[in-house]
């Protein structure tokens, strides 16, 4: 009886070791990538709300959407335009020549992004960039339209406990959606030629996360001690009788 109860208490060390290295493992920090997602939308005119007048003569803005994962802890917003459909940027700008032809534009713009992923994020997902809007529209190749954004990054700070399915596969340990972390956002300014369309584009920069701990691992490995402990019951029990 005492070998068996020697060998039981050697089992039991042996998993909780196996526990406390994989909890350690878990707080470590890990230089996963960051998934992000989001949309975007603008509007003309001080003190706009975003959304709600995408238009002005002749200069029309069109909302996007965007999604992907970093790398290196970068990744990039700049997709060609697709106006009514944009996807991968931060909107698009069309400026046209008609009716405008000899307009001139010096309005404020409004342009605002919201994150959707990595979720948990700290104070707020949304943020506001303005510009000013310049130029002189002539004719289809006369002028143009430089729009001039507040380029200083805004960094954002998370604590996403929503572990979800990969969006796309990746290799162990590459990124996860779930974990706590940070990253850098800006916004470029834009030129743009009458009769044409522009992507608004951006950057995520410095994007770090840290995993959080894999329930289901943790789970399993419970399980597999409660089953020691029950085997070394039944054996106690079948050696006094």
């Amino acid at each position: 009886m005492l070998l068996v109860i020697k060998t039981g208490a050697r089992y039991l060390m042996l998993g909780l070791a196996v526990m406390f290295l994989i909890a350690a493992s878990q707080k470590a920090a890990r230089a996963d990538e960051v998934t992000i997602s989001g949309f975007t939308n603008g509007c003309w005119g001080g003190g706009c709300t975003p959304g709600a007048s995408a238009t002005v003569p002749g200069l029309t803005f069109s909302n996007s959407t965007f999604t992907g994962t970093t790398a290196n802890g970068f990744r990039g917003l700049g997709a060609a335009p697709n106006p009514g459909s944009n996807f991968n940027n931060l909107g698009s700008l069309t400026l046209s020549t008609l009716p405008n032809t000899g307009a001139s534009y010096n309005i404020p713009f409004s342009l605002e992004v919201t994150f959707t992923a990595p979720q948990g994020i700290n104070g707020s997902s949304l943020a506001t960039f303005t510009a000013t809007v310049t130029g002189t529209v002539i004719s289809d190749n006369q002028g143009g339209v430089f729009v001039d954004f507040n380029n200083s990054p805004i960094i954002f700070t998370f604590n996403d406990s929503n572990c979800e399915a990969e969006p796309v596969p990746v290799s162990p340990g590459q990124h996860t959606t779930c974990g706590f972390g940070s990253f850098s956002f800006s916004v470029n300014d834009v030129s743009i030629d009458p009769d044409s369309s522009v992507p608004i584009t951006g950057q995520i920069n410095g994007a770090q996360q840290t995993s959080v701990p894999e329930p289901a691992t943790l789970v399993l490995l419970g399980s597999g001690l409660v089953g020691i402990s029950a085997k070394l019951r039944s054996r106690r029990r079948a050696n006094r009788s």
